[in-house]
């Protein structure tokens, strides 16, 4: 796509830091020099039951490089391999497969370690834990809460609803039920809080693993193209903070002007349209209110494999969707809800237009969006720019960029 210098007004994409090269020497590193936390060793004791939470293959944490120096660290502490888990903090995506597993974690670990996807619809394998001081009723793993010892292992990237990924979130709603996802993901459904730290959602799950206990986190912070710029270790709240700050080094990008037009590519995050639509929430942040934001992504699963009651669900107000989610008989997939009522909000403020092969047009409209294939893009950009009246900014890896 080419546009004239005066119609142009910004180009974002994450900012190229210098990498680590010797992911094992950084891990080291970082294990040796925890934030405000004991060492590993020093946490866990012999007899303790041990889980790590750990993300999946949507990520791209390299937690193949990770893992064999945690358990070694574990075991250094007195705990043997098999009184460690690894849970999958799956939230609410699909179960990773055997290959996709191997992939993730490498032979070593899973020949080592038992390995568990969390199943966030299975009632079976959850504990319940009350309700919190905002309301949302706690259901979560049972054999994670009622481990001795629990390390999460995540990537801190910026992340709608929560602000940005990585620290508790592992945990909930990582390894949540279905209702406490959809509950917990409600609270930033309708608020543009993409970037920002102390988010309700940030404090729910917060105040959640302060009860539960969250004894030990190691988080990545990778640039654009997945190569690690930084690493972080220790307690859940210090450790993450400390690691949201390289996150805006990598992923804060400033622009001068809001534009009339917004164009979004999401890839690397292309699964579904669940996920890359947190590009259409980064060009809510530089474009005009009533202007367009220009999703492109090719939505392989569609809108998602897991949540496709949202397509039906946004013939609903927003009223409508949080009476339903609040409910106690609601038979409606929550996350399903939340997903709406990010869609709901996304087309209220914005015209939103969906570029992709993967969605079929009549979904993409019952989703209040404006589709348009690929092919089509040129046309329709030059219809639109035709009276060289509208400005038009582009952001790349705009599921994970933060206009500023």
């Amino acid at each position: 796509m080419n546009f004239k210098d005066d119609v142009l007004r910004y180009e974002l994409k994450p900012i190229d830091l210098k990498t680590i090269d010797d992911i094992s020497k950084e891990v080291v590193r970082t294990l040796r020099n925890p934030i405000n936390s004991k060492s590993l060793k020093e946490i866990v004791k012999k007899g303790d039951r041990v889980v790590v939470l750990a993300d999946d293959i949507t990520r791209l944490t390299p937690t193949k490089e990770i893992l064999p120096y945690v358990l070694n660290e574990i075991n250094q502490g007195g705990v043997p391999d098999e009184d460690i888990t690894i849970v999958i903090a799956l939230g609410s995506h699909r179960p990773m497969t055997k290959e996709e597993i191997n992939i993730k974690y490498g032979g070593e670990v899973v020949n080592r370690i038992k390995i568990l996807n969390h199943d966030y619809l299975d009632a079976g394998i959850l504990k319940h834990y009350g309700t919190t001081r905002r309301g949302t009723d706690i259901w979560v793993n049972r054999l994670v809460v009622e481990a001795d010892v629990r390390i999460g292992i995540g990537n801190i990237l910026p992340h709608y609803p929560t602000g940005w990924s990585g620290g508790a979130k592992i945990l909930l709603p990582g390894v949540a039920g279905e209702k406490t996802t959809g509950l917990v993901h409600l609270l930033g459904a309708t608020e543009q809080q993409l970037g920002q730290v102390e988010t309700p959602c940030r404090e729910e799950m917060e105040d959640f693993a302060a009860v539960t206990g969250l004894e030990f986190i190691i988080n990545t912070i990778l640039d654009r193209k997945g190569r690690l710029v930084h690493m972080v270790a220790g307690h859940f709240i210090d450790a993450h903070r400390e690691g949201v700050k390289w996150g805006m080094k990598v992923f804060g990008v400033p622009y001068k002007e809001k534009t009339d037009i917004t164009i979004s590519s999401s890839f690397p995050v292309d699964n579904d349209l669940f996920q890359s639509s947190k590009g259409i929430w980064s060009g809510m942040i530089s474009t005009k209110k009533g202007g367009e934001i220009i999703l492109l992504s090719p939505c392989y699963e569609g809108v998602s494999p897991t949540h496709q009651e949202t397509v039906e669900l946004t013939q609903f107000s927003n009223e409508e969707l949080f009476q339903k989610i609040r409910d106690p008989g609601c038979k409606h997939d929550p996350l399903s809800i939340t997903g709406a009522l990010y869609f709901n909000t996304a087309s209220n403020g914005f015209k939103v237009t969906i570029v992709t092969d993967g969605i079929p047009d009549e979904v993409i409209r019952k989703l209040n969006f404006h589709p348009l294939k690929p092919d089509q893009l040129q046309e329709y950009l030059n219809v639109l720019l035709k009276n060289g009246d509208r400005t038009v900014g582009l952001i790349h890896n705009s599921a994970e960029t933060i206009p500023v």
